[in-house]
């Protein structure tokens, strides 16, 4: 892995002959953002635009994430007048400075809020996708039930590769039910133990996590049986569960390619690429300084 000045690898140009998930290597389109890009280090896909750096899922954070990588992870969630929006949360108040339920929310509302006081609305997820350029590979994490027909239809409605991923099988079923074509990514968590210790437990580096002696027994073996068992193209792991188990070999053999979340630092990045993943889901566009 090439690594100069700290910065993580954010070039669109994909390993040559990768045979990652379909648009998740990006597009040879001969432009790199950085002169020292190695184009076999595992592309970036920018979660929420990058969220540590830009509004997260706002219109503004797609079209800054989409000037530097071809790749770009939102959330997806139904309004109270029912319309689909990109915002994570069920909830208003970590992002803005109101309160309340997204679902109990009319858009007429979150159009006139300030996401992380950027002065930037909660956007509807047709104008999010319509900041990506054409041919962007999208994928889209749909949070709750009940949605995946109509965020598919959005999609389609728009000239780019489009990927889901979901943490509820339920809802990778109604996305394959829905539309059989679209490649669906399982998103995989940690086991509530795991969850609670890895604050207090001390890694051996600076955002790694509990060492792996420390780290409590996940069912990686589960975890890939439901990805398989539910179709899906690849997994998409809390980013531990790559350095602390053999969560990426299993899924490998399985024929799975593997997208952990969230990685916000150089190291975090370097540490996930070395596991030999595919494309590593991120918060930042460049390595941050440790601290």
């Amino acid at each position: 892995m090439l690594r100069r000045g700290g910065a993580l690898a954010v070039g669109a140009v994909a390993a040559a002959g990768s045979t990652a998930l379909a648009g998740c290597v990006g597009r040879d389109n001969g432009e790199t953002v950085e002169n020292d890009v190695d184009p076999d280090d595992p592309p970036l896909i920018a979660h929420r635009g990058f969220a540590a750096e830009n509004p997260e899922n706002t219109v503004a954070a797609v079209e800054a994430a989409s000037a530097v990588v071809d790749r770009v992870e939102l959330d997806v969630r139904r309004c109270g007048t029912g319309e689909l929006v990109a915002f994570h949360d069920a909830t208003l108040g970590r992002v803005t400075d109101a309160t309340g339920r997204v679902d109990e929310t009319p858009l007429g509302r979150l159009s006139e809020l300030s996401v992380e006081d950027s002065g930037e609305p909660v956007p509807t997820l047709a104008a999010a996708l319509d900041a990506a350029p054409a041919d962007a590979w999208v994928m889209l994490d749909l949070k709750q039930r009940g949605i995946a027909a109509d965020a598919l239809s959005v999609g389609a409605d728009r000239d780019l590769d489009l990927a889901v991923t979901a943490d509820d099988p339920a809802v990778i079923e109604a996305v394959s039910a829905a539309d059989p074509t679209v490649q669906t990514v399982y998103g995989v968590h940690e086991s509530i133990p795991a969850r609670a210790l890895r604050p207090v437990i001390p890694g051996p580096g600076i955002g790694l996590g509990a060492p792996r002696w420390a780290y409590p027994p996940q069912d990686v073996a589960g975890m890939v049986e439901t990805a398989t068992e539910l179709g899906c193209a690849a997994v998409s792991p809390r980013y531990e569960l790559c350095l602390r188990t053999d969560l990426v070999s299993r899924a490998t053999e399985a024929g799975l390619r593997v997208l952990p979340w969230t990685v916000a630092s150089a190291r975090e990045y370097e540490a996930v690429a070395t596991a030999g993943v595919d494309a590593v889901v991120s918060d930042v566009s460049r390595g941050r300084p440790e601290t």
